[in-house]
């Protein structure tokens, strides 16, 4: 009975939590998935407004959303893992234009050679993926041997992959000579059992989980773990918090951050190895264009900071899943293309302004 009285006492003498006590203990991509959840069943009730039906929840126009960014959210994840860092890398989109081109270019001369398809369009994805880690290499060098701030030497690769992309081509496309199975990992699938696209076809067309949602997800799946259940995603939240404190705790602090950017470089070599696979060209001026921007935005509205040190793998998929609804509402509403990078813009200020405000 005593026993009873003294917990009702101590409960009683517990202050209750704050509002501000009780959301800090909940995950912190909680902000963005609300968001998400919202933007949903807006663009929802307006197209029911405005048209009297949905076409934005039918399955080919969310998986449709879900190919159109995968690419972007492949680099994502690796850019997570840099921002956590402490660092930022500019020079994802004019390398995915790089790497593609450069593949088709190689398999296409492998073909000539008397290679067989599907043989020279491996070697050319194996080839992208590589060159991409290397790529992401050479950034994490420059900015730990070579002392240089990563905007800086990122900012250079920006130019420096964009000007060899166009030099190449000589300011054109690069088309590729496969009919069939350089463009298969692109555009094919997993077909969904049960479904068919096309009623009156001689034979019923399924709908297709796309290879890239697929591998996004897959990796995305692998970063978590890497992040939080493994001694490199310590070192990473550990130099983005506090990099000083970091090196007198003997973490391998140039070790982390060349893997880190060589990590992010291997996401950037798969995205251009099935965007050029998806669009069997590549072009060179256009290609991964601004791709820098959705990446950094994808993973700030996710919720990760800017100033490093903290944020998570699921919260820049639920951004880019944001970016995604986002951008096929405005397309929905018939927005004109050339006000979505001034959504974009907002969404990442007020992303920005948002952290900041939890900081006070």
């Amino acid at each position: 009975m005593s026993d009873t009285n003294d917990t009702g006492a101590l409960v009683q003498g517990q202050a209750r939590p704050t509002p501000r006590e009780w959301m800090a203990t909940l995950p912190s991509w909680w902000v963005p998935a609300v968001a998400l959840l919202v933007l949903i069943v807006g663009t929802i009730l307006i197209e029911w407004s405005t048209k009297g039906s949905s076409t934005f929840i039918s399955p080919e126009n969310l998986l449709n959303i879900l190919r159109q960014w995968s690419f972007v959210g492949i680099i994502a994840v690796g850019m997570t893992f840099v921002i956590i860092l402490g660092g930022i890398d500019l020079s994802v989109g004019s390398l995915v234009a790089f790497l593609g081109g450069l593949g088709i270019l190689l398999m296409n001369h492998l073909m000539g050679q008397g290679w067989g398809e599907l043989s020279a369009a491996s070697v050319a994805f194996v080839v992208m993926i590589s060159l991409g880690a290397v790529a992401g290499v050479l950034n994490g060098t420059l900015i730990t041997r070579g002392k240089l701030a990563p905007f800086i030497a990122t900012l250079g690769g920006l130019a420096a992959y964009r000007s060899l992309a166009l030099a190449l081509a000589d300011g054109g496309e690069f088309r590729s000579a496969s009919a069939e199975w350089f463009k298969a990992l692109g555009t094919g699938g997993l077909a969904i059992p049960g479904t068919n696209i096309a009623p009156r076809a001689p034979e019923p067309i399924p709908l297709l989980f796309p290879w890239p949602v697929v591998i996004f997800f897959v990796l995305a799946a692998s970063a978590w773990v890497l992040l939080n259940l493994t001694r490199y995603g310590r070192y990473v939240i550990a130099i983005g918090s506090n990099e000083r404190a970091a090196v007198y705790s003997a973490i391998p602090v140039n070790r982390v951050k060349l893997l880190t950017y060589s990590l992010l470089g291997l996401c950037v070599g798969i995205s251009g190895a099935l965007l050029s696979s998806r669009m069997n060209s590549v072009s060179s001026s256009g290609t991964g264009l601004l791709y820098e921007l959705d990446v950094i935005a994808a993973v700030v509205i996710g919720g990760t900071r800017m100033r490093g040190g903290a944020g998570t793998i699921a919260g820049t998929v639920i951004g880019v899943l944001i970016l995604g609804v986002v951008g096929n509402m405005l397309n929905l509403l018939q927005v004109s293309v050339y006000l979505q990078g001034l959504v974009k813009g907002v969404i990442i200020i007020g992303a920005v302004l948002l952290q900041r405000a939890e900081r006070l």
